[in-house]
């Protein structure tokens, strides 16, 4: 598709879009994108229980909150759905019913289609397509911070999400830690390499090997979308983890597919919690007694809730590091474009002016300061805060 931004159809659930007249109360807003990364003609969206099908489209819900006049900016807040889920998945009384659980926020709460995508660009045999990353953090996200009324800083980006949908919220936070300052996964895949997870993958409909490769021939890539490996990413980002056990309580509903499906993510969030705390992540850790269902997911996000999405966080960091397998990745202002696609995980270290880069292939730096170069890697550069070019070590190559 042709790429002159994203063409948005706005469909209005519940007045009018802010900026014609002062809102005095939420107002839900639907927006229907394109993206050249996602053909929705060519992937299976899920519907609403009881619902009955409708057109393929890549939509977003926006629920806007109390007082936004257009004019005023607030925070915002990215909520993902699960595996058998939908956009409007969060908004459903019957499911995440967010406008009650969150009623009072004083934030933007975004609610994308995720599909069954798993929030990743697909292997699919080397051509990463379909691209629900790519589409998510270089599309929709540059499209809410134009069509609506975004604070700046890190700190008053957030990003949340149930099952899959908490893998993609910390999987993204990792890949944009210069943007989001809080995430949190309610039941979430966050260990994907531990060995049995293959197998529990394909039970969900998709095919390990479809969406990360072959786990040892691949290995890179499970490893750059795995949220426990990519941990270190996470630094200077609050996070907060709630999980259950896999016990029902009385009155849950009867499904061994629940309660073996949360005590198998219990076992992921401690992977990930115990990777956290070795390297000194802000984490807040709540384990329950629950299985797998929306009664737990909407007590998990009302305690994120009292937890605080936009609290204080770090602005600018010296020192930080970061690694990805993205084509083109962000990270703390500075810009990474590769050549070719990555075919390892690719690291970056910064120390005051100093970037030292590790892995493979030829990447296009562009810094905080506007300076742009190009290195082989592994690399090492003194980076001038102004446009002239980079003093660099014998080492490097063009």
């Amino acid at each position: 598709m042709r790429r002159k931004g994203l063409r948005v159809a706005l469909l209005i659930a519940a007045g009018a879009l802010a900026g014609a007249a002062p809102a005095s109360a939420t107002k839900l807003v639907t927006l229907t994108t394109t993206s050249r990364y996602v053909d929705p003609t060519k992937v299976a969206f899920n519907k609403p229980p009881g619902a009955a099908d409708r057109p393929p489209a890549l939509r977003v819900n926006v629920l806007l909150p109390d007082g936004y006049d257009g004019k005023r900016r607030f925070p915002v807040l990215y909520l993902l759905h699960g595996h058998g889920d939908a956009y409007d998945s969060w908004m459903n009384p019957q499911q995440g019913d967010v406008a009650h659980v969150a009623k009072g926020l004083a934030a933007i709460i975004v609610m994308p289609e995720g599909d069954k995508g798993w929030y990743t660009n697909w292997w699919s045999g080397g051509a990463r397509s379909p691209g629900w990353e790519s589409y998510h953090l270089e599309e929709l996200v540059p499209l809410i911070e134009r069509r609506f009324r975004v604070r700046p800083g890190r700190r008053w980006h957030a990003i949340a999400g149930l099952s899959m949908g908490g893998e993609g919220a910390i999987y993204y936070a990792e890949e944009r830690p210069g943007y989001f300052g809080s995430a949190a996964s309610f039941s979430g895949v966050l260990s994907i390499q531990r060995p049995e997870w293959p197998f529990g993958f394909d039970t969900q409909g998709e095919h390990h090997v479809d969406v990360y490769g072959d786990p040892d021939a691949q290995r890179f890539y499970w490893t750059g979308h795995n949220p426990t490996a990519l941990v270190d990413n996470l630094r200077y980002t609050r996070v907060f983890v709630a999980v259950g056990d896999g016990t029902p309580a009385p009155g849950d509903p009867i499904s061994l597919t629940a309660e073996a499906g949360e005590a198998e993510l219990r076992q992921q969030a401690q992977d990930f919690v115990g990777a956290a705390q070795q390297f000194g992540v802000n984490l807040t850790y709540h384990p329950h007694q629950g299985i797998h269902e929306w009664n737990y997911w909407r007590k998990y996000l009302g305690e994120a809730l009292l937890w605080g999405f936009f609290k204080s966080v770090p602005a600018n960091p010296r020192e930080w590091k970061f690694d990805t397998v993205q084509t083109r990745a962000r990270a703390w202002g500075f810009g990474f474009a590769f050549k070719k696609p990555p075919a390892t995980v690719e690291s970056f270290q910064a120390s005051g002016r100093r970037l030292d880069g590790a892995g493979s292939g030829k990447v296009r730096v562009r810094t905080p300061g506007g300076v742009t170069f190009t290195r082989t890697l592994p690399f090492s550069v003194i980076v001038p805060s102004h446009k002239h070019k980079p003093k660099h070590k014998k080492h490097d190559s063009d």
